[in-house]
């Protein structure tokens, strides 16, 4: 009995509610911590449970009864929502793509094992131009790509416990020791997996259901590169870009000089960035004449940049940066574009158009799509396609020659020129170039430079400018600075020049300029 100011209240009557509290209470531990909250909760009503229980059986009474079902109701509750718990926590540490433990998994994995001093080497791996999959193949290609790595990566390193997928289309493996297993990176990076068949129904039908996948990968060790995990991530991250400023499938082990030259991009790239935003860049341009009656071509379209202070940056500053970053991409973007604009209303009422020539990167002609981004641009612009030449490199080769290939064709289906831009200082070969649908050779500088006193490069030159005719293309020499050098190389019947000895680069109004003479006596003629 409870006796409160002279009233005598029966504790039977207070016990319902005072179960009620007790059991709230263990639910209220349970949300506070889920983890120890849900043991103690669940212990403490389930003793209520089985104390109401023997409370029956030994007084034969119903007395009990309802205590009874309230434990086992607030016992059921307390049940579901621990398995809730436990199944938001097991979500909130797994990646919904590919069942792989995810990056909060990754950084508690690396602590732990920092914490146990037990050596080892953390790898980050990231699939090369993963949005430009997506954007051309669908979200759908792209999750089942990632779905088909995993079980790849799953089957080399033999579990799922030391493999992670980070975020967007990163892996991340941990491996234990002090030696770094080359041969497991070796078959991680190799291309067993490059060509990643894809079922119908993850594409439109509008591309090949394949899928060229290639990685860059970064690697950092403890306790060898740092002793904590945010720097040793920091450390595996710097080593990963600079394997992506490298060709396909490449991997990179930190060094303290790597994150000296990751200081010097991102002030690069800042700078590139800050160009585009404020308009710090402008384009140049250089004409090209035939040969010998020096009739306007076209002009090669050239970058330059100017700071706010006045100051010039030259091209061979920021140009190699860009490359080593998908900076590139912009810049290309931002030249196409400039020049499209610039002089799109002049070539579509001309009676007989120029050519504009825009050199595009490696990375860019080789990239899935890059057609279409043209041909888009080409709408945008309303600029007339036979008007525009892009330019590639023999490096443009090396990096993916089937795509290089496909966006080429693409491009020459609009009515836009091919041009091999520095031919002559790359290792193509002739099987190659025989593959490549081109319009224009250009024959590099360095070759033109000794063309008046070195027989040799004489004969190198006139062996180029053969080839091409052979090949059914046009030949221009560009570099050309002296009337000597013209002389030698109209003799080698070379179609065109580009150089000082006629035309140096000039802005758009000096360019405009030239053109309207050009077209008067065009017209003149």
């Amino acid at each position: 009995k409870l006796v409160i100011h002279d009233t005598t209240i029966p504790l039977s009557s207070i016990q319902g509610s005072i179960l009620v509290i007790n059991i709230l209470s263990c639910i209220l531990m349970v949300f506070i911590d889920h983890n120890s909250g849900s043991i103690i909760g669940t212990s403490l009503i389930a003793f209520s449970f089985v104390s109401n229980l023997a409370q029956i059986l030994r007084t034969h009474s119903l007395t009990s009864l309802p205590g009874l079902f309230t434990s086992a109701s607030f016992l059921g509750i307390i049940l579901i929502i621990s398995a809730f718990y436990r199944k938001s926590d097991r979500n909130s540490r797994t990646d919904f793509i590919t069942g792989l433990p995810n990056r909060r998994s990754f950084v508690e994995e690396v602590e732990r094992r920092i914490q146990d001093k037990q050596p080892f080497w953390m790898c980050c791996l990231e699939i090369d131009s993963f949005k430009q999959i997506n954007d051309i193949y669908g979200i759908l290609a792209g999750d089942f790509i990632l779905q088909k790595l995993a079980e790849c990566f799953t089957a080399i390193s033999g579990s799922k416990k030391n493999l992670f997928k980070m975020s967007g289309a990163t892996f991340s493996f941990i491996f234990d020791g002090e030696e770094l297993p080359a041969d497991i990176i070796k078959r991680i990076m190799t291309n067993e997996h490059e060509q990643i068949v894809l079922p119908a129904h993850t594409t439109d039908g509008s591309f090949e259901n394949s899928c060229r996948i290639s990685f860059a990968a970064g690697i950092a060790g403890f306790p060898k590169d740092s002793h904590d995990s945010t720097t040793l991530l920091k450390h595996a991250d710097i080593a990963l870009s600079c394997a992506k400023r490298l060709p396909a499938d490449k991997c990179c082990v930190y060094s303290e000089e790597m994150e000296n030259d990751e200081i010097k991009q991102k002030e690069m790239e800042l700078l590139i960035n800050e160009s585009i935003e404020h308009n710090y860049f402008y384009l140049m341009y250089q004409p090209q004449f035939t040969i010998p009656d020096k009739k306007l071509r076209g002009f090669e379209t050239l970058i330059r940049c100017r700071k706010s202070d006045g100051s010039v940056i030259s091209p061979t500053a920021f140009i190699p940066m860009a490359e080593k970053s998908n900076l590139i991409f912009k810049i290309d973007d931002y030249v196409l574009r400039r020049a499209m604009n610039e002089f799109k209303d002049i070539l579509q009422n001309a009676a007989a158009g120029v050519t504009i020539s825009v050199n595009i990167s490696a990375k860019n002609i080789s990239s899935p799509g890059f057609s279409l981004k043209v041909k888009a641009l080409l709408e945008e612009t309303r600029f007339p396609a036979q008007c525009l030449e892009i330019e590639i490199t023999e490096y443009s080769l090396a990096e993916s020659l089937d795509t290089t290939i496909a966006n080429i064709n693409e491009l020459r289906k609009l009515g836009i020129q091919i041009a091999l831009d520095d031919f002559g200082t790359g290792y193509t070969s002739i099987a190659q170039l025989l593959k490549l649908p081109i319009n224009l050779l250009k024959i590099d500088k360095s070759l033109i430079d000794d063309i008046e006193r070195n027989h040799m490069n004489r004969d190198l030159v006139d062996s180029v400018i053969y080839m091409g005719h052979v090949m059914n293309c046009e030949v221009i020499s560009e570099g050309v600075e002296t009337e000597k050098q013209l002389s030698l190389l109209n003799e080698h019947k070379c179609d065109f020049v580009q150089g000082f000895v006629w035309g140096k680069p000039m802005p758009y109004e000096e360019a405009l300029k030239l053109y309207a003479e050009s077209d008067k006596a065009r017209i003149g003629a």
